[in-house]
């Protein structure tokens, strides 16, 4: 083949050519000239060779000598009787930081160092092994008992990568034993600014430090409790295009219901997990429609895989 070939191509059919290559190969041909190494860190290629990617799974593995990151490529199929599932690992890797992982959108990590909660956020590309830390700012000063939470994911239109971090003050009544927020704040970092920007909360909400938002459709969901107005459960959605936040309503449930938050393919779901006997799973048919809340899947506990769970009174 002639060498220059590749070089009297257009950047699209360039692309397209080695957006279906394997991981393991993109990385070595980040080596082979500059122009190749700038168009394949470009945003059009990643979004190319996403939508020809199969799904993978990145799994941390905390040892006491060592903390590993593992990645895995899988194909699953749905066979209810005769249920497989057929991975392959793509890379393993450490990083010189304990960096919990806490999302994942379009190829990156987000992680957080959990002895130096609530800083130590770090985004991660685990193909290349580069990271970077987002400095918090000056001013922010964490103090117990205050409430923090994190988000990570891309906005719909100008795919920019976006970290969330809501934190509040939560304050018990010794008298009425009912919680209020005096004080909350959102702070957004833009990959690629180097610095946070505060953004309008909207209504004071009870989120969970246990939980991260769930990202779906260009926007991140929490489960939050609303102890101001309706006293219940809601879902409280943030637009990472238009940073506006929004709320909507779950299923009917237990008020004592151990709910859980995600995303499963283009849907977001919830999992109800109080019972001792079963999981169930609703999923949201039609995104952002209250009504199309559907009870999906029920699944049955085997008394040799039950774990410690908590149960809210």
């Amino acid at each position: 083949m002639d060498q220059d070939f590749f070089t009297n191509l257009p950047s699209e059919n360039i692309i397209d050519i080695l957006s279906r290559i394997p991981v393991r190969t993109i990385v070595q041909c980040k080596c082979v000239c500059k122009s190749w190494f700038n168009l394949l860190k470009s945003g059009k290629f990643v979004q190319s060779h996403l939508s020809k990617s199969s799904d993978g799974l990145a799994v941390f593995q905390s040892e006491r000598s060592s903390d590993l990151y593992k990645i895995y490529e899988f194909k699953d199929e749905l066979d209810l009787q005769h249920h497989e599932l057929h991975y392959n690992p793509i890379t393993t890797f450490n990083l010189p930081y304990h960096g919990q992982i806490e999302g994942s959108a379009n190829g990156l990590l987000f992680l957080r160092d959990l002895r130096r909660s609530p800083n130590g956020l770090y985004v991660c590309n685990p193909i290349t092994r580069e990271y970077i830390e987002l400095h918090c700012p000056q001013d922010f000063v964490y103090s117990y008992p205050q409430v923090v939470t994190h988000g990570f994911g891309t906005s719909k239109t100008t795919s920019q990568y976006k970290v969330v971090r809501i934190f509040h003050d939560c304050i018990n009544n010794k008298n009425t034993h009912q919680m209020r927020i005096p004080k909350s704040e959102c702070q957004v970092y833009t990959l690629g600014t180097g610095s946070w920007r505060r953004i309008e909360l909207g209504s004071p909400l009870g989120y969970s430090c246990r939980t991260i938002g769930a990202f779906l459709n260009g926007n991140l969901h929490w489960l939050v409790y609303d102890f101001e107005g309706s006293r219940s459960t809601l879902v409280s959605c943030f637009d990472l295009e238009t940073e506006i936040f929004s709320t909507f309503n779950l299923p009917k449930h237990d008020t004592r219901s151990l709910l859980g938050l995600f995303a499963l393919g283009d849907f977001l779901c919830l999992s109800d997990n109080s019972s001792d006997d079963e999981i169930v799973v609703w999923l949201m048919q039609e995104y952002g429609v209250e009504k199309s809340w559907t009870k999906k899947f029920v699944i049955s506990r085997s008394p040799n895989f039950l774990g410690e769970y908590f149960q809210r009174r």
